[in-house]
């Protein structure tokens, strides 16, 4: 991947770090306000910069970190994070225990009060891990932080348990003037002309451990289910847009009352639309097979 990046010339800009952002809104970063930072997984752009808070907030790392992770660089030469992160600050590493589970995954309740879990989520990654958010307003909801579990909808849509609907409502179409999309059209493109399979597959290569990627994916489209999850990867762009999430200082409270979730389940499906009109029109459709990245 990185030899791509510099034949490219692609760049990296940052215009503001998180402790920035939170002194911005009123934040004592400094002064030791934020008690914890939680990564997901130790890529890079997951990681962010630990230096800039203070030694008093600790990092907290899933099962496996520390093993494979430490020393940081330039300690160890290979080291894909820095030793400045670690530096002057404690580095937890949880453990969960095999009898706590929400879902199919181990769960530790952060704060003792249901709250907040953490959710073991292997497979992209060592230590992988997925956050589970309650939310304060409507204690029957929940936001599901899945890092990098998961990197496109289309993954872990559709399922058995939630399998395209007859009609997609708001369409997830750019150009097509109607706001209801039939479900069917979608399903044509689909790699097995399946309703109830995901469109996609992680590849080898995107994954530390493929089979165990795939079945943590698959407790994904368990929770996905629910209506009263929303699920949220960090690549996934269909938050961003008209009517979706609100971003930081704002909250996301609201997210059930608005139909959030279910106006943004399945905008994935717009990725397709080339290939769709291209099969509309008597023309042959992209084959759907490993979702990746070269």
């Amino acid at each position: 991947m990185y030899p791509m990046w510099k034949e490219n010339k692609w760049g990296i800009d940052v215009e503001k770090d998180v402790a920035t952002i939170l002194k911005e809104n009123g934040v004592d970063v400094d002064g030791g306000a934020v008690e914890s930072i939680i990564w997901s997984h130790h890529h890079w752009d997951h990681v962010g910069d630990a230096s800039t808070f203070p030694g008093s907030t600790e990092l907290v790392v899933g099962p496996g970190f520390k093993d494979a992770h430490l020393p940081g660089y330039p300690g160890r030469k290979e080291a894909t994070l820095m030793e400045t992160d670690f530096e002057g600050r404690s580095l937890r590493e949880v453990s969960f225990d095999q009898k706590n589970k929400i879902g199919r995954f181990n769960a530790h309740d952060y704060f003792g009060d249901g709250s907040f879990y953490l959710l073991d989520t292997p497979g992209h990654t060592v230590g992988h891990i997925c956050g589970l958010a309650r939310v304060s307003t409507n204690p029957d909801t929940f936001v599901f932080m899945g890092g990098d579990a998961s990197h496109h909808g289309g993954e872990f849509r559709p399922t058995k348990w939630s399998p395209i609907p007859k009609e997609i409502k708001p369409s997830p179409f750019k150009r097509r003037t109607a706001h209801i999309c039939p479900g069917d059209l979608l399903q044509h493109i689909h790699r097995k002309g399946a309703a109830d399979e995901p469109f996609y597959l992680v590849t080898k290569n995107f994954a530390h451990d493929k089979a165990v990627a795939d079945w943590t994916i698959e407790g994904l489209g368990e929770f996905d289910a629910h209506e009263n999850v929303l699920m949220l990867m960090a690549h996934d762009d269909v938050t961003v847009g008209p009517a979706q999430l609100d971003f930081y200082p704002k909250t996301i409270n609201d997210w059930y009352e608005k139909s959030v979730g279910k106006k943004i389940k399945w905008m994935f499906l717009g990725d397709f639309e080339e290939a769709t009109e291209a099969k509309e029109k008597g023309g042959e459709a992209f084959a759907w097979g490993e979702f990746k990245v070269e």
